[in-house]
């Protein structure tokens, strides 16, 4: 089946200086043939005009009217790989993320699981509150996270030191087993910072999971760096739970790289409708230097039909 686009036939007689009559002896040819038979007859514009339509932006877009989404998408679906490329380089990742409502939940959580941890964090933060991503921590990446030599131990033993009476107080108690006040939660926590790293980092990974997160929440609060030590699967999994829109939605926090690979994964008809969204003249001067031939082909194709 033949594809065409709407072209805006007054703009093309007002361009072409030719009157209404004379436009209607030239019903259902094409915008190539209507500058031709023009230029045949003797009009001057007409011969200046074919130059000027494959070398304007502004004339491409008003007489093929490439703001349409529809012409754009007939284009796209004749493009070839390498120029479907071009256009990739394009959209904007807004637009990117537009484009991940086509693929399932499924296929969503499967590419999540290929980003590095950074980008994972960053959904997650995109989603939810950092108290809530500490909240679903799981026990065990948070005993891993203690556990991690990446994490300098004073860093902390600096949130200990800050931990509420109360935390304190079932610190000790928790370590000890005998009751405490906050006089025995103070001098406990000395001696724990005095221990050696690999006996300091047991500690840590064995205590309540309340006082654990607490700790980890002031640590990430002020250095959202030590989000790093955790997994992209701790990660991945709390944005699973969302629902689809949304979790589309916290995907905005991919970098560009992460999205275009995610992109590219769409079937042509897909990513086609992804990339009307294009800005407009940006997709005429790609057609202007890229594909002057599909240019080309197109003009010899397109209708004149009347626009509104």
């Amino acid at each position: 089946m033949t594809i065409s686009l709407n072209t805006d036939q007054y703009h093309l007689m007002d361009k072409l200086n030719i009157t209404t009559s004379r436009m209607q002896d030239y019903t259902n040819r094409s915008v190539d043939e209507i500058i031709e038979a023009e230029a045949e007859s003797g009009n001057a514009v007409a011969k200046d005009y074919g130059r000027k339509l494959f070398g304007s932006a502004d004339e491409l877009i008003e007489t093929f009217q490439l703001a349409d989404p529809a012409n754009k998408y007939n284009i796209l679906q004749k493009m070839s790989s390498e120029q479907r490329e071009k256009v990739m380089e394009l959209l904007d990742d807004e637009d990117m993320v537009i484009g991940l409502n086509f693929f399932t939940q499924e296929k969503l959580e499967q590419m999540l699981g290929k980003v590095s941890v950074a980008e994972s964090a960053s959904v997650a933060l995109e989603a939810f509150s950092l108290s809530q991503i500490i909240a679903m921590m799981p026990e065990e990446a948070m005993e891993s996270f203690f556990m991690s030599s990446e994490i300098p131990k004073e860093q902390v033993t600096a949130q200990l030191k800050n931990l509420p009476p109360d935390m304190l107080i079932q610190l000790a108690e928790s370590i000890s087993g005998e009751a405490a006040d906050q006089s025995d939660a103070s001098k406990l926590i000395s001696q724990i910072t005095a221990l050696p790293d690999k006996q300091f980092r047991e500690v840590m990974a064995s205590l309540d999971p309340d006082i654990q997160r607490n700790v980890a929440f002031q640590m990430a609060n002020e250095d959202k760096n030590v989000l790093l030590q955790f997994s992209s699967e701790a990660y991945n999994g709390m944005v699973s739970r969302l629902q689809k829109p949304d979790m589309v939605k916290s995907m905005v926090a991919l970098n560009h790289d992460s999205l275009t690979r995610m992109t590219r994964q769409l079937p042509e008809d897909l990513f086609s409708v992804v990339a009307t969204q294009v800005d407009t003249r940006q997709f005429a001067k790609l057609l202007i230097d890229r594909c002057p031939d599909l240019l080309e082909k197109f003009a010899s194709m397109a209708n004149s039909s009347t626009t509104h």
